[in-house]
């Protein structure tokens, strides 16, 4: 199955794309992984959220205009997982959304689209409020579709990321397979 990735606000860094790539070979299909930094990269949170704020959300969320994701598996990473959940709110039609690192509030007056979905994090991860997983959880059921939530213990943000003290390869690797089945 074909696969799309969206990147961190650190932006599309060679550890996201070797994940990236780590999930397309283990699902068997093409690999998008759009650009929505134009080829900004940050090394640091205070860089990359800075960035983030001065170009705006709404701006880099713009720059997905016209991607297709039908069919695929949509994975969102942080900042990534923000706009994939919001592209599907609004109309795309993934096989499968994967939110990494982030979810946001599911307004109950709007319908989940019977999207199946996966929520990975840590359970100390700053930018995963437990009660929008919930939320979500319980709309992604409500339509008929399949909710994972998969909590891992401990502090920690972006586990696939090769730079930062949380990565866990072995976490990356089960998380991959979770993915792709």
């Amino acid at each position: 199955m074909n696969v799309t990735l969206l990147h961190t606000a650190y932006g599309l860094t060679p550890g996201t794309r070797a994940f990236a790539e780590q999930i397309a070979a283990a699902s068997g299909g093409e690999l998008t992984m759009p650009d929505f930094y134009r080829g900004e990269i940050f090394t640091d949170q205070d860089s990359a959220m800075g960035h983030l704020e001065k170009v705006g959300y709404m701006e880099l969320y713009s720059r997905l205009d016209g991607l297709d994701v039908t069919d695929q598996i949509l994975v969102g990473t942080s900042l990534g997982a923000s706009f994939a959940q919001r592209m599907v709110t609004q109309g795309a039609k993934p096989a499968r959304l994967v939110l990494i690192g982030n979810v946001n509030p599911h307004k109950p007056e709007r319908p989940w689209p019977g999207v199946d979905t996966q929520v990975h994090h840590f359970t100390q991860d700053t930018f995963v409020d437990p009660a929008l997983v919930a939320t979500l959880g319980q709309a992604v059921t409500a339509s008929g579709a399949r909710f994972e939530h998969v909590p891992t213990e401990g502090p920690g943000h972006l586990f696939f990321e090769p730079r930062l003290p949380e990565y866990d390869p072995d976490l990356t690797a089960r998380t991959i397979q979770q993915i792709v089945s």
